[in-house]
Order: C-alpha cells, then structure tokens, then sequence
C-alpha cells in the first residue's frame, strides 16, 4: 500500500507540463536562419577564423546573496557588539544570454544562461 502511495505521490507531483524543454528547443536551431527567425538580429556577431559567434542580450538581473533573516535563520540569536551593525547581503548581477557559434549557416554550438525557451503545453494538449 505504501509503495502505490508513493508512486501516486510521484506521478501527481511530477512536471509534466513542459512539451519541450529549453535543450530541446535550442538543439532545434541547426541553421542561421532559424536562429534569426527566432530571436532576430544580433546584439553583436564576432568572427574568429571561419566560426562566427552571434551574442544575443537578455539584459541582467541581480540575485542577493548571503542574507541573513533572523526569522528564517536556524542559528540562534546572537548578542551584538557596541557598534551595532546592521546586516548586510552582496548582491550579485547575472547577465541572461544566448550565444551560437556557427560555421557558414551551420549551427555548431550553442550556450545559454539565465534565459528559458521551453515550451509548455495549451491546455487543450493536457
């Protein structure tokens, strides 16, 4: 009983909203111009011998990082110095980006970060 239990638990809360994930759809754009019918013009093309590298930018975000919130925290509270400093966190800015190497109008590498493609499905695909 406890094993069907589990397996129902596992399956209810598995994702299985996502038609495509975010690999699979990069993986898709083998040519220059899907890439270009996809995302448009690059930000900026750079060439390095006979691979050309298109860079699109998805802008940045910023992502606090060593916070300490007493309310969250398991360590137990701690009697402060006379200097009573308040807390502090470090804040720390990804760039969100989309790089393909291509050789002629052939797409040979791809490279992500901070960015998302996948597909999901419509409600009349569930």
């Amino acid at each position: 009983m406890k094993k069907i239990i589990l397996a129902l638990l596992l399956i209810g809360c598995s994702n299985s909203k996502v038609l495509y994930t975010h690999s699979d759809n990069m993986s898709r754009l083998v040519s220059k111009q899907l890439v270009i019918d996809r995302f448009g013009e690059p930000t900026s093309i750079s060439s390095d011998g006979e691979i050309d590298e298109y860079y699109y930018d998805f802008g940045t975000w910023n992502q606090t990082v060593n916070y300490y919130d007493p309310k969250m925290s398991l360590v137990g509270e701690t009697s402060y110095s006379e200097y009573q400093q308040p807390t502090t966190s470090a804040v720390r800015t990804e760039y969100k980006y989309v790089k393909f190497q291509m050789i002629k109008d052939s797409v040979i590498y791809w490279e992500s970060k901070g960015v998302n493609f996948s597909t999901k499905k419509k409600k009349s695909q569930q």
